[in-house]
């Protein structure tokens, strides 16, 4: 037999008849969840738990009635698990339609067959995808039965004020046990900021899995999420975001510089990341057990001659090593890379002794040179190669990019005429 052509005679048929399946499966598996333990429970809590009533209450505020938003579905079409979680909340409409009035659902796994088996049980279906960034102008229970990290932290970052946030609840995963389980980085770092925000502003009642495997492995994790901003809390303060993500970033680096990584992990980092902005405009002092190399390299000019320079510094910020010197060179980033050529040289000559070395400059492109980004012209490669050498024989060195204000004290050296007395 030939599904294949059956199918093709008539697409539209075929569509239309998989969606009235679904529509019955839907009606079986309510009846399933009504009469399991996990809906028992889930009902009970929704009539007598006080907790929870005192929330709803405020959450409705003037309203009558809550609107329900469903994201994370999936395809009812293609997953039994997707089937069971919507049961669960066409049973609480059903069940508690004193305070749930209309239900809108979006998810880009929806089939044709899902949307017309949507708008036949009364869903709205949206056409366009919000990616969980829907603003509450009323109030709102939003149902993420399997969102992605980042999927919340849009959810909340829309809504990041106390009148927004006081107008919505969560049923979805535990937000306690999202910020245990997810790290703080990647695409999931600003929901993590927002959930550590948030978190002393909610309260979260854990639903009660049943002894059924299924419920069990469907629902884990699952529990409600109330939020209670005080309206004098500025929460949504311009500019904190910016502030945590600054901070996040310079614990990464010190972490980072505690580990045994290799310079070329370290390479494949600064290859990418800016790094955090006190960093980059200040002279900052290296961590434990590292020393600090800041060089400057200036192209030749007319009859002023091309310029170099570097200065080790260790942990407490005590000068260690100077050195500068003239360099028949036009191109900046030639020069730079002469002053990081010797730099390199004192370190495996022990002098400083610097097993653990931070480079810093304000030629970004020197910087993305060593590491690897983007590939340099041949002149550079020709340095670069002499520099790769060297920094084999280093136990571990990291290159980064600073601004002209944090490099001043290199740049000073190398255009004056001063001789350091230790180079």
């Amino acid at each position: 037999m030939n599904f294949g052509e059956n199918m093709e005679s008539n697409v539209d048929f075929q569509i239309q008849d998989e969606a009235e399946r679904l529509l019955k499966e839907i009606d079986l598996v309510m009846k399933n969840v009504e009469n399991s333990e996990f809906y028992a429970g889930m009902h009970l809590d929704l009539k007598q738990n006080e907790t929870m009533q005192k929330h709803f209450f405020r959450l409705l505020g003037s309203h009558s009635h809550v609107q329900v938003v469903i994201y994370g579905l999936g395809s009812i079409e293609y997953s039994f698990h997707s089937q069971f979680q919507l049961a669960v909340v066409l049973l609480l409409k059903r069940d508690f339609s004193d305070w749930i009035d209309s239900i809108v659902i979006y998810d880009p796994n929806m089939s044709l067959a899902d949307i017309i088996v949507f708008k036949k049980l009364d869903l709205e279906v949206l056409t366009i995808d919000e990616n969980c960034k829907r603003r509450a102008q009323r109030p709102t229970m939003f149902y993420m039965p399997d969102p992605y990290c980042y999927h919340i932290g849009n959810l909340l970052g829309a809504n990041w004020s106390s009148s927004c946030l006081n107008r919505i609840c969560l049923l979805t995963k535990s937000f306690c046990d999202r910020l245990t389980n997810t790290p703080r980085s990647g695409p999931d770092l600003e929901a993590v900021i927002r959930l550590e925000r948030i978190l002393p502003f909610t309260t979260e009642i854990d639903i009660k899995l049943s002894d059924s495997p299924m419920y069990a492995n469907l629902f884990s994790g699952f529990a409600w999420h109330f939020f209670d901003v005080d309206t004098n809390i500025d929460i949504g303060k311009p500019g904190w975001y910016w502030l945590d993500i600054q901070r996040n970033l310079e614990e990464e680096f010190l972490e980072d510089m505690k580990s045994n990584m290799t310079s070329e992990e370290f390479a494949e980092i600064w290859g990418i990341s800016r790094g955090f902005r006190r960093l980059r405009c200040n002279n900052v002092r290296p961590p434990p057990g590292w020393i600090k190399l800041n060089i400057y390299g200036i192209g030749r000019k007319g009859d002023q001659p091309g310029q170099y320079s570097g200065i080790f510094q260790d942990e407490k910020g005590t000068c260690l090593v100077r050195y500068k010197g003239d360099f028949d060179v036009e191109d900046n980033v030639i020069a730079g890379l002469e002053a990081l050529r010797l730099g390199l040289a004192r370190c495996v000559e022990g002098k400083p002794n610097a097993e653990k070395l931070i480079v810093e400059s304000d030629d970004l492109t020197l910087v993305q040179y060593v590491n690897g980004r983007p590939e340099p012209n041949e002149k550079a490669m020709d340095k670069l190669k002499e520099i790769f050498v060297l920094l084999e024989r280093l136990t571990c060195a990291t290159v980064h990019y600073i601004y002209e204000e944090a490099n001043e004290a290199a740049r000073e050296l190398a255009l004056s005429d001063e001789c350091p007395s230790n180079a």
